[in-house]
């Protein structure tokens, strides 16, 4: 249950709530750059404590220690006018450096599971897992609350994603067109940089804020080719159609899964065409691949709280000794949660110890409110 409007900070049009250790982040400003205003006005405002360890003195040491030497690759990497704009309203109202939070953007490393499931009332349920290193998750659980965020600009969709402070682009979310999409990386690849191509984080984001349909999606994937290789399940609840997009800085595929109810990912390519790329593919993602294959093939229907129970499976165990863990529940796992695309709704764990599929209880946000 959602707790009371109390605690509700309200900067300009938008407003940040917390509930049961959730910050739920409303943006509703006229552009990007107001946007970013907004977002890093409310975290200061909420004393969000993940922005005052960015502003501290030892950070901003290790900051232009790591933009020094890695800005000559940083600036290979196209980050959308409009973002950028954001980024900057952000910097404004919180004081961290843009080029520090432009290096935040555009190095990361995410591995995940997630899965799609049609049910026969044509409800959509997501089910996603996303894992960061394990000392990184720990940090970050202990330096802010779980985020989720609802955003509109003029003109475009209006989407809901579960991110991190000051994180423009986005790695999972829905909009209010009924398109959802769960992304992860892709491990151990022969990976071609091409100068110039759009950070991965971004060209979701442009889906979110632009697609209303799967021809849309793939459109926009195609005409934005991404930096790093990726691949997502893709899913469109009006047209009651899914399938696996596959990413790589030179290649793209699409996977078509609209005959069957369900779609499901680790993190491998699922395709011949981009199995190439694979130096190998890990034990770990096959584990997990075949877990969801299982799990999701014999059911009828599936409520939250299954979905729930599908993000808390440790079958393999809980450790991750290799580059990805064999259960889908693992202790790298720093986010947990299942997006209710029609009814607008995210349910999230609040735990604040990995895998806080384990440790925390699910929290529902209503973005429609």
């Amino acid at each position: 249950m959602n707790s009371p409007n109390t605690n509700k900070i309200i900067f300009s049009n938008s407003y940040l709530q917390s509930i049961e250790g959730i910050d739920y982040l409303n943006l509703r400003e006229e552009n990007y750059y107001k946007t970013g205003l907004a977002c890093g006005n409310l975290l200061i405002k909420s004393n969000n404590k993940s922005i005052f360890f960015l502003k501290n003195f030892i950070s901003k040491i290790i900051f232009s220690i790591v933009y020094f030497l890695k800005n000559k690759e940083l600036y290979t990497i196209r980050v959308p006018q409009q973002y950028q704009e954001e980024l900057r309203g952000f910097s404004e109202s919180t004081g961290i450096k843009y080029k520090h939070l432009l290096l935040l953007n555009l190095y990361y490393e995410m591995g995940c599971s997630g899965f799609i499931f049609f049910n026969p009332d044509g409800s959509l349920l997501v089910g996603h897992n996303t894992d960061l290193l394990k000392l990184l998750s720990k940090f970050l659980l202990k330096r802010t609350n779980p985020l989720v965020m609802s955003v509109s600009i003029p003109e475009k969709n209006t989407f809901t994603t579960v991110s991190l402070p000051g994180f423009v682009g986005v790695a999972n979310g829905f909009n209010n067109s009924g398109i959802a999409i769960s992304s992860h990386d892709v491990g151990n690849l022969y990976w071609t940089k091409v100068p110039g191509n759009v950070s991965a984080s971004c060209v979701l984001r442009m889906i979110l804020e632009d697609a209303k349909s799967i021809d849309d999606v793939l459109k926009i994937a195609k005409d934005n080719p991404a930096y790093y290789p990726g691949l997502m399940i893709i899913v469109s609840e009006k047209e009651r159609k899914s399938g696996i997009l596959e990413l790589y800085p030179t290649d793209f595929n699409f996977i078509p899964l609209s005959e069957q109810n369900y779609a499901y990912t680790a993190n491998h390519y699922h395709s011949e065409k981009m199995k190439k790329y694979h130096k190998e593919i890990e034990l770990g993602s096959m584990k997990r691949h075949e877990f969801l294959s299982k799990c999701l093939s014999t059911k009828k229907a599936l409520d939250v709280n299954g979905a729930i129970e599908i993000l808390k499976d440790t079958t393999h165990g809980i450790k991750r000794s290799a580059p990805t863990g064999y259960s889908v529940a693992n202790d790298w796992t720093f986010q947990s949660f299942v997006f209710d695309v029609g009814k607008g709704e995210v349910y999230i764990s609040n735990g604040r110890r990995p895998p806080v599929s384990l440790y925390g209880n699910f929290v529902k946000i209503s973005t429609k409110q």
